[in-house]
């Protein structure tokens, strides 16, 4: 009996130290198996989103034919341990988008944390390999060399990892431009609130495209009620917009007349948003007063109001879609406008064509105005106007 329990006792003790040795065995790594795995990268690779403009996760069978793929190394984790690189294929080691070193086929790179701490003076490091597609053959490692062991405080023991990414670098003018489309909207959510029925009837298309003299919202709203004038200025503030949106992409518009601020910082946009928006609303007024002196000349006193409000709504309706449009074609591809840019004139051409053969059907309601006076007086207040905008920006 007492035989047989000595039998039992060391068939176990073998047992355990021969699992205990196999898991020693598995975790040596490197070159001659000289260091124990501490963490393996195999699940953090990161490839570069040229839609993104920054690093995402690498996705298997979707970033396969990548030849770059790269990672982010905390240096501050990992001290007294080791990094090491492995590749099956010939590739090209790039440390911080320098070149490091050529790795040749099935070789190993060892690299000390601490003295790539001193070097670089960073916490956290952008390794990159670039040769062979996918992350197939590629192997980045956290190692604890076999001559350190017994010296190191720290344990063997792999730690939890998540995936480390840095953030996207938001610049002054996303930041502007998210404050200006939130403000737009809290002052069309006001303008609502403060005169619902009005509002409804500024964006029924309905009334738009009304032709009747005896609408009574053309008769009654006027350019300076309240509710006109808070639409005049969300559509001044979006116009104002626009233009600083232009010129944050190189389509410059304003630089050579010194209007607008040479810098990009959040305070400068700001000023220049407030300085544009006191100028459009400058020119819709100016643009009221020629009209009501253009019509007392052709004798067209009856369209100027339905004129006003008319131009309005088209305005309202076109730029705040448009700005919103770009909004949001902005945050998924930042790069959209370059493609779409030699598009924009004929798209502001388009509209304003529309636009002025609507006006002059809408206006022209009665049928007893005079075709050419109306026509004359449509092409002083809109034409002339825009050709002049396009010279004075170009």
């Amino acid at each position: 009996m007492k035989l047989v329990r000595l039998l039992s006792t060391l068939s176990l003790v073998l047992i355990f130290s021969s699992f205990f040795s196999l898991s020693w065995a598995v975790n040596e790594i490197g070159p001659d198996k000289n260091h124990y795995l501490v963490y393996d990268y195999q699940h953090d690779w990161l490839t570069f989103s040229s839609r993104y403009k920054s690093f995402v996760p690498y996705s298997k069978g979707v970033n396969d034919s990548e030849l770059s793929v790269s990672l982010l190394v905390d240096l501050s984790k990992y001290k007294r341990y080791d990094l090491l690189v492995w590749v099956a294929n010939e590739n090209y080691l790039f440390i911080e988008g320098a070149l490091q070193q050529k790795l040749t086929a099935d070789s190993w790179r060892t690299l000390n944390v601490d003295s790539l701490s001193r070097v670089y003076k960073k916490s956290e490091l952008l390794l990159t390999l670039y040769g062979s597609s996918g992350i197939d053959g590629k192997k980045v490692l956290i190692g604890h060399s076999k001559k350190n062991v017994g010296t190191s405080e720290k344990k063997l023991v792999p730690g939890l990892s998540f995936i480390n990414i840095k953030p996207i670098p938001t610049s002054p003018f996303e930041d502007y431009a998210i404050v200006v489309v939130v403000l737009i909207l809290i002052l069309t959510l006001f303008t609502y609130t403060s005169s619902p029925v009005t509002f409804r009837r500024f964006l029924s298309p309905k009334d738009l495209f009304d032709t009747s003299d005896r609408n009574d919202f053309y008769r009654f709203s006027k350019p300076y009620s309240r509710s006109v004038l808070l639409i005049t200025l969300i559509v001044s503030m979006g116009l104002a917009y626009l233009i600083l949106f232009f010129t944050h992409h190189k389509l410059d518009l304003f630089y050579k007349s010194g209007l607008l601020l040479e810098g990009e910082t959040f305070a400068q946009l700001g000023l220049d948003q407030i300085k544009l928006t006191l100028l459009f609303i400058g020119l819709f007024f100016v643009k009221f007063i020629f009209m009501g002196v253009a019509g007392g000349v052709l004798n067209l006193e009856n369209v100027i109001n339905t004129h006003y409000i008319k131009s309005l709504q088209f305005s309202y309706l076109f730029y705040l879609f448009f700005i919103l449009i770009s909004f949001s074609l902005a945050l998924q591809y930042p790069d959209w406008l370059e493609q779409a840019q030699s598009s924009l004139f004929y798209i502001f051409l388009i509209y304003y064509l529309i636009r002025f053969f609507l006006l002059y059907i809408l206006l022209n309601n009665t049928g007893r105005i005079i075709n050419l006076y109306l026509f004359s007086y449509l092409c002083v207040l809109e034409i002339i106007p825009l050709i002049i905008g396009v010279k004075y920006a170009l």
